[in-house]
């Protein structure tokens, strides 16, 4: 069965879609022709809503390798769009639930928009995650009939280039990286030029991404090159499915208004953009082109050799070597490095929205346990536990010294269960990983934000547990990730309301629907007027289970995505002051440190763990019956 074009919504299920009547649409290219659907939910909404749907719209030339996007150029007759066109090149290699494949040429977008709207509409531009080296938007996963149905918004979802094709840098222009950020934007622009065709507001464009896709929409708000593209923006923190089809290996086929939505991700996470690694990029270039067979010192004819070999290789070959790909310091982009930019106040003035889940860490558990993926969870023993979060700290930071695993541990560490050789430290692990690769550097984002900006933030913190995982493949999925990374997608784009997801996807309870149309509604209110609790500017703030107040330095306020969705205050303040502020300062002095006190330290720290183990070997001995 093929599920690549709008045919895949023909089915009766929540919600009933079914194909109406062909459309046109003219834009600067040309004509394109898209289907009309009707939309109707009887169970929550009780609503009938006819979306037109375009599939697959090219908004740049065929991208040449290593080169920035070009706009795309007028073509002849009326453009098919009215199924999905290929994903962009990536790792693993199996791109979505859909029938789509992995192309060069794969810079496309879809559009969805409420049919004959009589005014223009707020525009929701959808940026997936996927650690910068894989994902999709063609795919059902992200279909935005929900969201413009039930939110009456314009709701966009591109594609964009990946891997070494999406930010292959060399330290001068034979590459200078960040490529897939530069698609972004043309796709930007395209919306800017174009969205007043499909009855949306080109002033009003809110930008909102997942993990990767949120660190994306954060980099926009920091570089000068595009954050005038949009006006809001809503930041949500790596992709499921990316990773959980790389373990499992399945092949299954945002006047101008300014708002801004980050989901799971910003620019200052450690997966996002690491500073040390400025230095090294030239040389995994050339790593790159060494394992490739391009054997020579010049960047330009590295990359003239890089330009002849198979895509899919290159980016195979990558993974193998363990390449390590994603924005840098190109000088065109990004002139600075994120942390910088935040910290002088240097990003887009707007509302902003970040968010992120309560179990991030579990997805890093799943990585480094996979064999046990579809088991119960992993018992992790202190031994264990210790191994697992070096190795985190040392992929994050660089190689780490005693003094700062001792703090992490000082801080993480539930020290009654120090004796305790069955205690697991599942969760303890968990919320290190979370904390620093997610949480934090979301609060950093949002703390930064409040503190510099006349403009409000609004924090969210996704508890609740979905029946079905986001990461659950055909009923195959770990059961074990709690409101893990990137659940909130299922609740943000509404998979009960895309018919036939749920059996690829998993079921959601009443209760849960009910849960993801009032997610819907704040993510389209915020689009509409920055507050994701008014609907429009004329309308009150939602007062009971939909008050969401601001967050500020001295307030802290958080919505907690919940069943019952409550208002909380201080959220992980403590973990973040530590990840935020007490450990860069740890680094800093660390740094300041000669070879030799760098040793004596580590020597003391060995001491006291070998009088630690005499302290725990001499108690043992008293409590043992003195011979008679």
């Amino acid at each position: 069965m093929s599920f690549g074009s709008i045919a895949a919504f023909l089915v009766f299920f929540t919600v009933e879609v079914v194909i109406s009547t062909d459309i046109y649409v003219d834009v600067e290219g040309g004509t394109l022709l898209g289907q009309t659907l009707d939309f109707v939910e009887e169970d929550i909404l009780n609503i009938s809503v006819a979306v037109d749907v375009f599939l697959g719209i090219p908004y740049a030339e065929s991208p040449e390798r290593f080169r920035p996007p070009q706009p795309k150029s007028s073509w002849d007759g009326v453009w098919n769009a009215t199924h999905f066109r290929g994903t962009c090149v990536q790792r693993p290699n199996f791109p979505g639930i859909d029938e789509s494949f992995p192309t060069e040429d794969c810079l496309f977008l879809n559009v969805f928009a409420p049919n004959n709207s009589v005014e223009n509409l707020p525009v929701m531009v959808f940026i997936h995650g996927g650690s910068y080296v894989s994902g999709t938007s063609m795919q059902r996963d992200t279909s935005g009939i929900p969201m413009a149905a039930i939110g009456t918004v314009v709701v966009v979802t591109i594609n964009y280039r990946l891997g070494v094709l999406g930010f292959l840098d060399t330290g001068d222009d034979a590459s200078s990286g960040n490529y897939g950020l530069l698609d972004q934007a043309e796709a930007l622009r395209w919306v800017r030029r174009n969205i007043e065709a499909f009855g949306g507001d080109s002033s009003n464009v809110t930008i909102f991404g997942e993990s990767a896709g949120a660190g994306s929409v954060h980099f926009h708000m920091l570089s000068k090159t595009s954050r005038d593209l949009f006006d809001r923006a809503i930041l949500q923190a790596n992709n499921w499915v990316s990773t959980w089809r790389s373990i499992t290996m399945l092949d299954t086929r945002t006047f101008v208004h300014c708002f801004l939505f980050l989901q799971s991700g910003t620019a200052v996470a450690p997966w996002s953009f690491r500073q040390d690694l400025e230095d090294q990029k030239v040389n995994e270039a050339f790593r790159i082109g060494e394992a490739m067979g391009c054997n020579t010192r010049s960047t330009n004819m590295l990359v003239d050799c890089l330009r002849q070999v198979d895509a899919q290789t290159l980016e195979n070959t990558a993974e193998a070597i363990f390449v390590r790909l994603g924005p840098t310091i190109d000088g065109v982009f990004l002139q600075e490095s994120p942390l910088e930019l935040v910290k002088r106040g240097d990003f887009k003035q707007c509302p902003l929205t970040v968010g992120f889940n309560r179990d991030e860490g579990t997805l890093f558990l799943v990585i480094q346990f996979f064999s046990l993926a579809l088991e119960d969870r992993p018992h992790i023993d202190y031994e264990l536990f210790k191994e697992t979060f070096v190795a985190s700290l040392n992929e994050n930071n660089g190689n780490v010294g005693d003094l700062l695993i001792s703090a992490v541990a000082q801080q993480y560490v539930d020290w009654s269960q120090a004796g305790n050789d069955s205690y697991d430290y599942f969760q303890t692990v968990s919320l290190i990983n979370g904390d620093e690769i997610f949480s934090c550097p979301a609060m950093l984002v949002a703390r930064s934000h409040a503190k510099m900006s006349s403009e409000p933030v609004y924090l969210y913190f996704m508890t609740h547990v979905p029946t079905s995982s986001v990461a659950t493949f055909s009923g195959v999925g770990p059961t074990w990730l709690g409101a893990g990374h990137g659940e909130d997608l299922r609740f943000v784009f509404g998979y009960s309301f895309i018919p036939g997801l749920s059996e690829f996807r998993g079921p959601m309870t009443a209760e849960e629907d009910e849960l993801s149309v009032k997610v819907i509604r704040f993510w389209t209110n915020f689009a509409k007027t920055g507050d994701p609790s008014r609907e429009s500017f004329s309308s009150p703030p939602g007062s009971g289970e939909l008050t969401w107040p601001a967050f500020s330095i001295t307030d802290q306020y958080y919505k907690e995505l919940s069943l019952d969705l409550p208002v909380g205050r201080g959220l992980k303040a403590n973990e973040c002051a530590f990840w935020n502020d007490f450990k860069p300062l740890l680094q800093q002095y660390l740094a300041t440190l000669d070879e030799l006190e760098v040793r004596w330290r580590d020597e003391f720290g060995s001491w006291q763990d070998d009088l630690r183990e005499w302290r725990d070997s001499f108690r043992e001995f008293q409590r043992q019956k003195p011979c008679l």
